[in-house]
């Protein structure tokens, strides 16, 4: 699923980008808000699904708390980024892949050991 999460974040940031023409940062926001929310659902119903698991708010408030915590390194990856390779296309993709990659373990370490951790059953 992270496969397809990743596929939609970057359609997504695209589109805002280059077809809403927001700013390069406000369109990576935009995206990567979108895509959060669409990781807890797969990670939720596919990923994870096998395990027991709490309360969807909760774990959809842990899944805000990993990607935010994710989401500083992603984008200070992608902006850093950006900043040595220059706003052009091929410069925008290859900050856009740095990013995801410096934001992907954390991500996977947070959803795996602790907002989709499974719950113990007494």
């Amino acid at each position: 699923m992270g496969a397809a999460v990743f596929v939609a974040d970057a359609v997504l940031f695209y589109l805002f980008f280059e077809l809403l023409h927001l700013q390069v940062l406000a369109a990576r926001v935009a995206a990567f808000s979108i895509a959060m929310l669409l990781s807890w659902w797969c990670n939720r119903c596919w990923t994870f699904h096998e395990r027991q698991q709490g309360a969807k708010t909760e774990q959809l408030l842990k899944s805000i708390a990993v990607s935010c915590t994710a989401a500083i390194v992603n984008l200070s990856g992608f902006y850093l980024a950006t900043l040595f390779l220059g706003e052009t296309w091929l410069g925008i993709s290859l900050a856009f892949s740095v990013g995801v990659l410096f934001g992907l373990i954390l991500n996977w370490i947070g959803a795996n050991f602790w907002t989709f951790r499974a719950i113990e059953v007494e």
